[in-house]
């Protein structure tokens, strides 16, 4: 029987092998990218408080014992598997589910395909414009003080452009795009401040070329920006404030079949997207990479590839990835157990490494059935490794009493904090404050009683 092949958009599937030949001989050991990743955690990820803390009166308050607590991490740790109120209300296995997701992750996609087919499309039929699952999934991260991506805007995939827009011409379908962008953020209403303004322009047709798709289809830099330029103007039209973001796949390894098409190539096609947006003003806010094709990475491939993306010196996210047991390199060799056990380490080492890496802003993990066990309301080994990570190793707790001058000093991980101290009449007070790079950490706190 002959295997099944992925749909259109998802070519990928089928690939069974890939390399890593464009990198040669230059790729370092696994503990010399974590030591340097570990690094570099210490040195982008935190910052040396120096708060001054005094009184109504503004006099220092010396010998003042505090606990400080970090309550939010001002990297945003996500992941595609949001869910509704309506679901939670219904079934207590997802409501303790949503409890272990909100612990752990602190934003959440809401998914907005104009078409997906089985995927919340938002208009499969003309005029039938179907919101209800997006704004639920909005509303539901924003109940638990998640930030929200919206994923996408644009996609120039044939599943992700409905059939009844291909009967017109392009001129029009270019304006039924454009109602379709414009829609999704007046839907959103100001609650989403972060989109995949386009999706996979690297290995998909321009929308005037859709008809003539052949994957993987490159087009030239001016091509793409026939429809992300205007796509760009629309947006900040409609939200000014939000972040827009160009994401793609296939950026850390080569598709051995597609001999014409290599990793290193597609990494200089988007870099030199990125340059001409910037040129003519039309730039994305942060460049994307989808991290989840081509079986497992290498740590220096992740590192050297997001080096390579961060050239035009816009921030960067990791805006899709996934760990899957059967991916891992030597997967027949191994046991469950065996399997399990690199998988956790793979995730972990995936993990530091992009959250060593300066530019970084954003880490999604697509999909996120793999945190849970049991229907979803017992933590997985996967789930306890990232937890040991984010809420344990990366989040700043302590105690500490300021100094005859009545100054608090700790270094801390970027974030939102508490403090927490009792007054002279053994009253329990807190305060909230942030700690951000460069930003706020040299400041006077009044403590008003």
């Amino acid at each position: 029987m002959e295997p099944m092949l992925a749909p259109e958009g998802e070519e990928w599937k089928n690939v069974a092998e890939a390399d890593l030949d464009h990198f040669g001989n230059t790729l370092r050991p696994r503990e010399e990218v974590l030591a340097e990743a570990r690094q570099g955690i210490e040195n982008h990820r935190k910052s040396d408080a120096q708060w001054r803390l005094v009184d109504g009166n503004g006099e220092p308050m010396p010998g003042l014992k505090l606990e400080i607590e970090q309550v939010t991490h001002a990297f945003e740790f996500g992941c595609s598997s949001g869910s509704t109120l309506a679901e939670e209300a219904e079934d207590p296995r997802i409501k303790a589910r949503n409890a272990l997701f909100v612990k752990l992750f602190n934003c959440t996609t809401a998914k907005c395909y104009w078409d997906e087919k089985w995927h919340q499309p938002i208009e499969q039929h003309q005029g039938q414009r179907i919101t209800q699952r997006f704004t639920d999934e909005i509303d539901w991260a924003r109940a638990y003080g998640l930030k929200v991506r919206g994923h996408p805007l644009v996609w120039t995939v044939p599943k992700a452009i409905p059939q009844w827009v291909r009967r017109y011409p392009y001129e029009k379908q270019l304006a039924l795009m454009e109602h379709n962008c414009r829609s999704l953020i007046q839907a959103a209403e100001g609650r989403i401040k972060l989109w995949d303004l386009a999706n996979e322009m690297l290995w998909e047709p321009s929308l005037r070329h859709l008809a003539q798709r052949d994957w993987p289809h490159l087009e030239s830099t001016d091509e793409m920006l026939t429809y992300l330029e205007p796509a760009v103007h629309w947006a900040r039209d409609e939200d000014p404030d939000a972040v827009y973001v160009l994401n793609d796949y296939g950026l850390e390894v080569t598709y051995t079949p597609l001999k014409d098409v290599t990793a290193a190539m597609q990494r200089r096609r988007f870099v030199e997207l990125v340059d001409a947006m910037q040129q003519r003003g039309c730039a994305p806010d942060a460049v994307g990479t989808q991290s989840h094709v081509g079986k497992w990475f290498p740590m220096d491939v992740v590192r050297k590839t997001l080096d390579e993306l961060g050239q035009p010196g816009l921030p960067l996210q990791v805006s899709e990835y996934w760990a899957k047991p059967n991916d891992c390199p030597n997967a027949s060799e191994l046991d469950d157990e065996q399997r399990q056990a690199a998988l956790v380490q793979y995730l972990g080492d995936f993990y530091t490494v992009v959250f060593g890496h300066p530019q970084v802003t954003h880490l999604t993990y697509w999909g996120g059935a793999e945190f849970f066990d049991r229907g979803g309301w017992v933590p997985s080994p996967m789930y306890h490794a990232l937890n040991a990570l984010i809420n344990d190793a990366w989040r700043t707790r302590t105690q500490t009493t300021t100094d005859r001058e009545g100054v608090l000093r700790f270094r801390g991980f970027h974030g939102n904090y508490v403090l927490r101290w009792t007054d002279p009449t053994g009253r329990p007070r807190s305060r909230q404050m942030e700690l951000h790079r460069d930003v706020g950490n040299d400041t006077i706190v009044t403590l008003a009683y």
